[in-house]
């Protein structure tokens, strides 16, 4: 583990040290997976015609919906009453709005579908990077709850090998899907770094935090530090394509 990433555990800890916390953060997940994810599903199964390939993307959009329930309930049964997430923490939102209103177009042939797999794939390399953290955080807190996270997260694996299968069946050539990739993976990787500062001050401001003043102090500079390096929070499978 890099010190980015040690870093990185250390707050995870400190915010699901509260309660409110561990609320805020469940109904984060639950949002990713129901507004997020979910959009694309139903513009693809339009553009797809083979029947197999048909029942992995249907069983891919059911997983999403199920998990968007078992986060909600376990959100529930913290006590916390529930509250929508804050439009500027929608990473998803922020990822699609830097590409464009891509969620809000037609899929109208095959390019598209690979374009819409791809997009999906980068977004379940980052959420499995993130469940490694997050059930590592749960653990000491709510063993309940760090179990469902490793079981949605083995799900995310098998959900990024149905990524890696469609899109390249759907890629016109290797290089197109090479080079789609790639721009989805920069523009999600700063996508993430600016939802992480947003992320930061509503955790502070909102006080979902378990650390005292100069823990907060030193996370905020931190974040500060990291935003004006330039070198964006890519996950383990950009990183060799970030240091090319």
């Amino acid at each position: 583990m890099n010190l980015r990433d040690e870093l990185s555990l250390r707050y995870v800890r400190l915010m699901l040290g509260t309660v409110e916390g561990r609320a805020f953060v469940l109904r984060q997940l639950a949002d990713a997976e129901s507004n997020g994810e979910g959009q694309i599903f139903d513009r693809i199964l339009s553009q797809v015609d083979d029947p197999e390939l048909r029942q992995m993307i249907k069983k891919h959009q059911d997983d999403e919906v199920r998990h968007a329930e078992l986060y909600t309930a376990a959100a529930i049964k913290t006590g916390v009453p529930m509250r929508p997430v804050p439009d500027q923490l929608k990473l998803i939102d922020r990822l699609d709005r830097k590409l464009g209103g891509f969620l809000s177009k037609p899929i109208v042939d095959r390019k598209g579908v690979m374009e819409a797999y791809l997009l999906l794939q980068v977004v379940e390399e980052r959420g499995i990077t993130q469940f490694q953290m997050l059930e590592r955080g749960f653990r000491e807190v709510d063993p309940e709850v760090a179990d469902l996270v490793r079981t949605i997260a083995k799900d995310e694996e098998r959900h990024l090998r149905y990524c890696l299968a469609i899109s390249r069946r759907y890629a016109p050539d290797e290089a197109t899907l090479r080079s789609t990739l790639r721009r989805f993976r920069n523009i999600e990787a700063l996508a993430f770094a600016e939802n992480s500062e947003a992320m930061m001050k509503y955790v502070v401001e909102q006080k979902l935090f378990s650390g005292g003043p100069l823990v907060r102090l030193f996370f905020q500079t931190v974040q500060k530090l990291s935003a004006r390096s330039g070198q964006l929070p890519y996950t383990r499978y950009g990183i060799a394509q970030a240091s090319a």
